[in-house]
């Protein structure tokens, strides 16, 4: 696919998630996500393979049938009330939490790196925002699949030796703490979330610089510095104090108005989730010295990247809080 399609299909991804966020009716939201989901599909064929190909039918047939629930229940409640827990239903299965997770880690599995890390972060925008706008409470009733999306985060990644499937299941539990902080102010949710990526983004992009496969390769051919960098923004993302993760999850804790078993069970799943970030990083930073620290060259797009995902969402907390 020619460049000019790519920015034409990203500018296309990029302005139904506004249409999303600006919508005031169930029509103009489906409309959004609909825009959304055809703009993404292009966007995967990066090599033209027939893995990618495989990877955007499994990505197009659970979206639609989110999008067909999604409308019909917009429709039909307007006169059975009951019937809006579907739109719940729908959104969770195009955000791929559990137990609507069935599609998302093969889908992640066959993707190259640019179109996994979308789907990891842009992706999961238009569906969160449409959440926050129903009842506030049917919202509360979305609180059970928070709890259990944040568990089956932690435990599905326990087994997992490549890094797409840590990062997919690392993304099931981390949308299940998004969900959790829908009920409390809007704030908290649109900083976890930009934290998320920003975190996300200093992954990528150490990702990108070798063609990393299995977690045993991800710190081998690096250099110290980059291999520290790499520890840090992976603990982060598990939630290690006092990393922006951990921030991040502790104003979640702090604002929601989850039950206490629910917070309980999201705790369990953020604990078991760092249990093997820090097995997978415990060797790299046992290896690491000051003097490697003091040599460290700072100076890269990756370190630049590292230090926004730290700093930017502490800056944000420091106006908003």
């Amino acid at each position: 696919m020619k460049s000019p399609s790519k920015f034409l299909f990203m500018f296309l991804m990029i302005s139904s998630t506004c249409m999303v966020a600006s919508s005031s009716n169930w029509l103009m939201t489906w409309m959004g996500l609909e825009i959304n989901m055809l703009g993404y599909i292009p966007l995967m064929f990066m090599k033209e393979s027939s893995s990618e190909s495989e990877a955007a039918v499994k990505y197009l047939i659970p979206q639609s049938l989110g999008s067909t629930v999604f409308i019909v229940s917009a429709i039909t409640s307007a006169y059975f009330s009951n019937l809006q827990i579907l739109l719940l239903i729908a959104m969770c299965l195009k955000l791929g939490v559990a137990p609507f997770h069935f599609w998302f880690p093969p889908v992640m599995a066959s993707l190259q790196l640019m179109p996994a890390f979308i789907l990891l972060t842009w992706q999961k925008i238009a569906p969160l925002l449409a959440i926050s706008s129903f009842n506030p409470l049917l919202v509360k009733s979305i609180m059970p699949i928070a709890m259990i999306s944040a568990l089956w985060g932690g435990i599905g990644g326990l087994n997992q030796t490549d890094i797409r499937s840590l990062l997919t299941y690392s993304s099931i539990g981390h949308t299940g703490w998004m969900l959790a902080s829908i009920n409390s102010d809007y704030m908290i949710l649109t900083a976890y979330l930009a934290a998320y990526i920003l975190i996300n983004g200093s992954i990528y992009a150490f990702l990108t610089k070798e063609h990393t496969k299995s977690y045993k390769q991800l710190f081998s051919s690096k250099e110290s510095s980059e291999s520290f960098f790499l520890a840090i923004t992976i603990l982060s993302l598990g939630g290690l104090p006092p990393l922006v993760g951990f921030i991040m999850k502790l104003l979640v804790l702090m604002f929601t108005e989850a039950k206490m078993i629910i917070i309980v069970g999201l705790i369990m799943g953020a604990l078991v989730s760092l249990f093997f970030y820090l097995s997978l990083t415990f060797s790299t930073l046992l290896s690491f010295n000051k003097i490697h620290l003091t040599k460290a060259q700072m100076i890269s797009k990756q370190a630049i990247l590292f230090l926004l995902s730290q700093i930017l969402p502490l800056t944000l907390i420091l106006f908003f809080f």
